[in-house]
């Protein structure tokens, strides 16, 4: 067993956590291996953590468990001692939750009488692990026997939440369901309008000049098919400002209710006749030729298209609900309902240090 209590990881990179007032619970795990010195390690504040069926779950199974996890889903990841610290922190209250779920369904299957074969766990076994086994093995810290034990358990809950859990969630996962699914999905993407377009504004004191400039610009671009480009420089009137904006380019939904009540009349590749507005900078009317130069429509995907997403998100969702349902009367059914299996921690415990 000494070994599998060796745990440590070398740092890469400094990382300080102000930890140094901890009173630190034993046992605790350094990598006895490092012997570089001044660099930060992690170490593992190992102790029981929950027991159900007579079993201890300790905060080493928990990182044992959460390694298996990196390196089956995961196996060219090599992480720095941050990036494992980082993870550990995140998942082992989850992890330690999930294991103590699978032992009350190990109980439920026990008295089911559900058998996993010899065969079936040598193949897990080897799927698993590959054709060096032993070695594999020796890299996560497992004895053979316990890979083997850990492979049966793991195959029984495969299969009593395939019954419990996964079989319901099929069931429920209708067509009439998907198809419910994809009408919510309707309400809530509406068909959307994409607007790319650009404002020539003239202002200045006397209105009636700004409005003479503006239908000056107006037959500019309609008659004699002037680029909007050139106005600015082509409509030189003393105490007349033209300006042309850059792209405006928005959803209906977000663009200026004054700018949208014009071009929302408007084909693409066309202008608006001058339109006087009132300023929200200054306040003065300001006449403004508004040229639409594309709308786009952003319609919500078909039915066919979204099919599989909706179908995959029914059925987590679905398989989510039944297995809460079904650990729930696991629970009671052995008495966890009202007696937590895991043990109070004190409140000053840290799990995972950097020192």
């Amino acid at each position: 067993m000494r070994k599998y209590y060796g745990l440590v990881f070398l740092f890469t990179t400094i990382f300080s956590l102000g930890f140094a007032d901890i009173d630190i619970e034993t046992p605790a795990f350094i990598d006895p291996s490092s012997t570089v010195s001044n660099e930060p390690r992690l170490m593992i504040n190992n102790r029981p953590l929950a027991k159900i069926n007579g079993k201890v779950i300790s905060l080493y199974d928990v990182v044992k468990k959460m390694n298996l996890f990196l390196s089956e889903y995961y196996p060219e990841f090599n992480p720095t001692s941050v990036e494992k610290y980082q993870y550990y922190m995140s998942r082992w209250e989850q992890t330690l939750t999930d294991m103590i779920n699978d032992e009350l369904v190990l109980l439920d299957a026990e008295q089911k009488e559900i058998k996993i074969s010899d065969g079936a766990v040598r193949e897990e076994l080897e799927e698993r692990f590959g054709p060096n086994i032993m070695s594999n093995l020796h890299k996560g810290n497992y004895e053979y026997e316990e890979a083997r034990e850990m492979i049966r358990n793991e195959l029984t809950v495969q299969q009593l939440i395939g019954m419990k859990v996964h079989s319901k969630a099929f069931q429920t996962t209708t067509p009439q369901a998907i198809k419910n699914a994809y009408e919510d999905y309707l309400k809530k993407s509406p068909p959307e309008d994409e607007w790319t377009y650009q404002v020539l504004s003239i202002r200045g004191k006397d209105e009636k000049t700004c409005a003479g400039v503006a239908e000056k610009a107006h037959n500019l671009l309609e008659k004699e098919k002037q680029p909007i480009e050139k106005l600015p420089s082509m409509l030189v009137e003393d105490g007349v400002t033209v300006n042309l904006s850059d792209d405006y380019s928005g959803k209906s939904q977000k663009l200026s209710e004054m700018h949208f009540d014009v071009i929302k009349g408007l084909s693409p590749d066309s202008y608006s006749p001058p339109v006087s507005q009132v300023s929200r900078f200054d306040n003065r009317t300001v006449f403004r030729i508004f040229y639409l130069k594309d709308v786009i429509k952003n319609l919500p995907e078909t039915f066919d298209q979204m099919y599989d997403k909706l179908k995959n998100e029914l059925l987590f969702e679905t398989a989510e609900h039944e297995k809460d349902d079904y650990i729930k009367s696991l629970k009671k059914r052995f008495g966890y309902d009202h007696h937590n299996p895991k043990f109070e921690l004190p409140d000053d415990y840290h799990p995972f240090l950097m020192i």
